[in-house]
């Protein structure tokens, strides 16, 4: 669906993995004509929310007037997490009925990982028009912050995300080619055993794009890391040949 219909007033609005320079020009410019813009959110441990979409949106200047916050429960048990898609879809639901053009953004890629597939089901299933503004993923970005390539020729990518344990990174490894973990907290407490018992390639990066951005590829500096819930790791060959890897932003 384009953007430029305008029969459409739902849009999946991807915001990059951080770095408010990394919102796509087609972005802000849904963002700066929606007339609502909603933003995942999650509650802080000493009370408020807490949202890293809600970070980029106010680096980009736009009209605070204009969010509205989903409170998203972070969990495994995606029960309560349906709740919640259902009662925010129906507000966005009725505000697109009123005519309203509504931004529903997202960190990383709207079609990634996205809290905003739920939504968009939603809008498929009722016949409601969205369009969706395509993103950088965190995986990406961290190859990039750390000058490697994430895969070349024929080389294979395998991406996983919120793993029970790293007995699955090990097995995706088992068919080649570059293994991508997103959400590494799952594994926190067993990641550096492992990664020193299997000696894999490693690169792992957390906070993307965002303050406090760590990439390392030295386990000695990972053993002091809490592996926080923005972090992933990539695992491969290319992760050996770092181009001005000690100079840069990786350590």
């Amino acid at each position: 669906m384009e953007t430029t219909n305008d029969t459409v007033r739902l849009h999946g609005v991807s915001l990059g993995p951080g770095d408010p320079e990394l919102v796509t020009l087609g972005a802000l410019r849904v963002l700066e004509q929606a007339d609502a813009v909603w933003y995942p959110a999650t509650s802080a441990d000493g009370g408020g929310d807490k949202s890293v979409a809600l970070d980029i949106l106010v680096s980009c200047g736009l009209d605070r007037r204009k969010f509205r916050a989903i409170g998203i429960p972070m969990s495994r048990n995606r029960e309560k997490a349906a709740e919640a898609y259902d009662r925010h879809w129906k507000s966005m639901r009725e505000e697109v009925r009123k005519g309203r053009s509504l931004a529903v953004v997202t960190v990383g890629d709207a079609g990634f990982y996205s809290t905003v597939t739920p939504f968009l089901q939603r809008a498929a299933e009722e016949g409601v028009p969205f369009s969706v503004v395509a993103g950088v993923p965190a995986f990406l970005a961290a190859g990039a912050a750390a000058g490697i390539p994430v895969a070349s020729n024929d080389e294979s990518v395998r991406v996983l995300a919120m793993v029970g344990g790293t007995d699955e990174i090990e097995r995706a490894l088992g068919d080649g080619g570059t293994v991508v973990v997103m959400k590494l907290s799952t594994v926190r407490d067993e990641l550096v055993s492992w990664l020193e018992k299997s000696g894999t390639a490693f690169l792992y990066a957390e906070k993307v794009g965002m303050e406090g951005e760590f990439v390392t590829s030295d386990i000695g500096r990972l053993r002091r890391r809490d592996i926080p819930y923005f972090s992933l790791l990539i695992c491969s060959r290319h992760c050996l040949s770092r181009p001005g890897a000690e100079g840069g932003g990786i350590s």
